[in-house]
């Protein structure tokens, strides 16, 4: 090659866009003899490190997955060489220090080896160029996990929906046996009013006898005139109301109403006996200590021989139970669909967000996007047990697999979590060595309760203790904390079956069950468990257990 051809390549060379390198062809050592101005930038060596080095005395393998890097390069050379033919080597992966000499720097690239011949048709020169593929490989890696996340939050979906769909049944089966009972009550109802007007026809026409039948009801039941006056109250509305009638005011019975059920109530009355048939409705009735407690009213007509009505007999039915139950049916279906809601819709968005984004994996709401997903699915996840637990509880079905353990462990194991992450700081104290014999999964599903209940209700409360103590035959274990503190009325309610404190107290998300699973487990365990509490000095939640056996 003339000098002036030699510039020309030597300028073409050193200004090419991709790292190259000449190699002479002495295998096995391949002798690095030049490298291109771009080859200098992406070393990071010196160029008297390099010049003159064998490949493979400049590029060494640090570990196994390395050594088969650099076995595919020296088969590519090998190749080259003797088949005198240009070889693509599949994309190779190296690591090197990074520009601050601390971290590692990944890389993908391409190397082309290209055979140069000298004018005997003899290979003598190797010309290695390299492309820096690093970008492509990062979004094709990239893509390959955002396809595996996808695919595992639509298998974990697909469990959540199948628990939704178990659940889903087991309260429709529960609405069932509400409704059905309802209708049992409402039946006994109806069976005993027919009963009681059956008997009261056949004695109209003895007072004594009929005042005697209305005085063993167990029910408030009194006998008025076509004209409405009350002529009769029986034993049970004495015993109820504590109200003694007047003579001279057949309408004093007005005073047992609740005000706001008056007038609904005199328009229900006076509606029923224009029509000469029977009717009901629902009013609030005042016992004497001053609670009022719902009933259903029943309007009876006493006919004659000719079918004209002579007389009317009245019933009063306590359904308060049954309306509170009813209430809390409703109450608990309205929250379950509000609780359940807001996180499958959650859920919902990010899955729709996530599908937008799967062209463009590297964005960064990615894996916001999937942690979004991964908390709402745990909070649906969370609901769901709840529901199965309590449904477990009712049918008996709660399993204990006891084992001994060292109580003060599992305290460790509970706060840790929430130390590291919040601002809350857990002081655990009393004797640590004390072992009990439970079901530590359950216990520990208590003490979570527990923490988490502390945390949210009392969130400027930084320090919650723990206490350990033992008790005679058990230990006690009791968590306190400094918050606002719990209403006196509240606490005998707190560990009821769907109970949740109103706004005015402790209103949080959730079911209203956590309390009463934990009751229940402590219960199965053969301890106690309770709470103290003072408004504006913070609240003690405890339960004991049985020590090891």
């Amino acid at each position: 090659m003339n000098a002036f051809k030699e510039k020309i390549f030597e300028a073409l060379f050193n200004q090419a866009g991709t790292p190259i390198c000449i190699i002479k062809a002495d295998a096995p050592r391949f002798t690095i003899i030049a490298i291109n101005e771009e080859y200098k930038k992406n070393s990071r060596r010196a160029t008297n490190d390099i010049i003159g080095k064998s490949v493979f005395d400049v590029y060494k393998a640090w570990d196994k997955a390395s050594e088969e890097q650099f076995k595919l390069l020296e088969s590519g050379l090998f190749q080259t060489k003797a088949k005198k033919s240009a070889v693509n080597l599949p994309v190779l992966y190296f690591e090197a220090p990074a520009a601050d000499g601390q971290s590692v720097e990944q890389s993908w690239w391409q190397i082309n080896i290209m055979p140069v011949f000298m004018e005997n048709d003899h290979v003598e020169y190797l010309m290695c160029s390299t492309f820096n593929v690093t970008k492509e490989e990062l979004a094709r890696l990239s893509m390959e996990d955002a396809k595996q996340k996808e695919q595992q939050l639509h298998k974990e979906l697909q469990e959540v929906n199948e628990k939704l769909t178990v659940t889903n049944e087991k309260l429709n089966v529960t609405i069932e046996e509400l409704r059905q009972t309802q209708e049992n009550l409402y039946q006994l109802n109806n069976e005993l009013e027919q009963r009681i007007a059956a008997r009261t026809h056949a004695l109209t026409e003895s007072e004594g006898r009929l005042k005697l039948i209305l005085d063993a009801l167990p029910q408030i039941a009194w006998t008025n005139t076509v004209a409405g006056e009350a002529d009769f109250y029986n034993r049970r509305w004495y015993e109820y109301t504590g109200i003694d009638v007047d003579e001279n005011d057949p309408w004093k019975w007005k005073e047992a109403l609740h005000p706001d059920d008056l007038t609904y109530c005199l328009d229900s009355y006076w509606a029923i006996l224009q029509s000469n048939e029977p009717g009901e409705f629902e009013i609030r009735e005042k016992e004497k200590h001053g609670m009022y407690r719902w009933h259903l009213v029943r309007m009876q007509p006493l006919r004659n021989e000719a079918g004209e009505v002579i007389h009317w007999i009245g019933t009063a039915t306590d359904i308060d139970d049954l309306k509170q139950l009813q209430q809390q049916k409703d109450d608990f279906i309205s929250i379950a669909s509000h609780e359940l809601k807001t996180p499958i819709t959650s859920l919902k968005v990010s899955l729709q967000l996530l599908d937008r984004m799967k062209n463009n994996p590297s964005s960064e709401m990615l894996p916001k996007m999937i942690s979004q997903s991964r908390k709402s699915m745990q909070k649906i996840s969370t609901l769901v047990d709840d529901l199965l637990n309590v449904s477990r509880i009712q049918k008996g079905q709660l399993p204990l697999n006891k084992t001994t353990f060292t109580i003060s462990e599992l305290l460790n194991s509970c706060c840790n979590p929430i130390s590291i992450t919040g601002k809350h700081r857990f002081h655990i104290a009393g004797d640590k060595e004390l072992k009990v014999h439970a079901d530590e999964h359950r216990i520990e599903q208590v003490m979570i309760n527990f923490i988490t209940n502390a945390v949210k209700y009392a969130p400027n409360s930084t320090d919650i203790s723990i206490i350990i103590q033992k008790e005679n035959n058990q230990v006690k274990v009791s968590v306190m904390d400094k918050g606002p503190g719990i209403p006196k009325d509240k606490i005998p309610h707190l560990f009821d079956r769907y109970y949740r404190v109103d706004s005015t107290g402790y209103h949080a998300s959730g079911l209203g069950l956590g309390l009463y699973i934990s009751s229940e487990i402590i219960k199965r365990h053969g301890g106690e468990i309770g709470t103290e509490s003072e408004l504006g000095k913070g609240s003690t939640f405890w339960f004991t257990l049985p020590l090891q056996e």
